[in-house]
């Protein structure tokens, strides 16, 4: 009977501790930040221009300049059809680049740079 008792406190526990850690998802839409306002017969754009897309759908201050963000940097890479950009905040630390402590985010393009999804990173930054 006491064996009993115990189980049932612990699990509920163990339950609500799992339920808190799960990952919250959440993705930035609209015409803002997810626009559709390209027709497939438009031009393939290139690397180059899947970053600018990208950075251009961001929030307006997320590459900063701030007291806290002094600009970021951003990867492209086509895979699966689609433009997958990475962009990460970094703080300039003399001639380093310091993206610790900082978050991240996705910008998912197709191939003529409408927006797939637009997703915000972690706050402790994205190559830690």
């Amino acid at each position: 009977m006491m064996v009993s008792l115990g189980l049932r406190c612990v699990v509920p526990l163990v339950v609500s501790t799992v339920t808190l850690a799960g990952p919250v998802e959440v993705y930035r839409t609209g015409p803002q930040f997810c626009p559709h306002d390209r027709g497939n017969d438009s031009p393939a754009i290139t690397d180059q221009q899947a970053i600018q897309r990208a950075r251009a759908l961001l929030p307006s201050d997320f590459c900063g300049p701030n007291a806290f963000v002094s600009d970021c940097d951003a990867d492209s890479e086509w895979a699966n059809g689609a433009w997958r950009v990475f962009v990460q905040q970094y703080k300039r630390s003399g001639a380093r680049k310091e993206p610790g402590g900082l978050t991240h985010s996705y910008v998912i393009l197709d191939r003529v740079g409408n927006c797939l999804a637009n997703i915000p990173g972690t706050e402790l930054g994205g190559r830690n």
